[in-house]
């Protein structure tokens, strides 16, 4: 499994390098369902090796990008797909979800 933490200042080289899919999780430390969906998107990646990466982003490191991406509330995950945005959810939810909506779309 691959987890990066990611800034204002390297995301878009994470993107840039990615061989996979890369979910990208903006969270916030006083966020408390931000504590549900990242150990929940981990949890996901480690069943499904190599399927996608994950970028992590406190938005307090990410101000410029999250502005740039139009990212209002945490947590929120968007998935990129050869540097593209391919989808997006904002919100709590239960790692059940999750893995839903990364079938969708991956």
């Amino acid at each position: 499994m691959t987890t990066q933490q990611v800034t204002d200042a390297d995301f878009q080289a994470t993107l840039d390098a990615a061989d996979r899919p890369v979910l990208l999780d903006v969270w916030a430390p006083w966020c408390g369902p931000c504590k549900m969906v990242g150990p929940a998107v981990e949890r996901l990646a480690a069943k499904q090796p190599g399927r996608f990466q994950i970028a992590m982003a406190n938005m307090e490191a990410f101000e410029q990008l999250a502005a740039k991406l139009d990212i209002k509330t945490t947590p929120t995950l968007v998935l990129f797909k050869d540097g593209q945005e391919v989808a997006r959810r904002s919100g709590a939810m239960m790692e059940s979800q999750i893995a839903q909506w990364l079938n969708q779309h991956l």
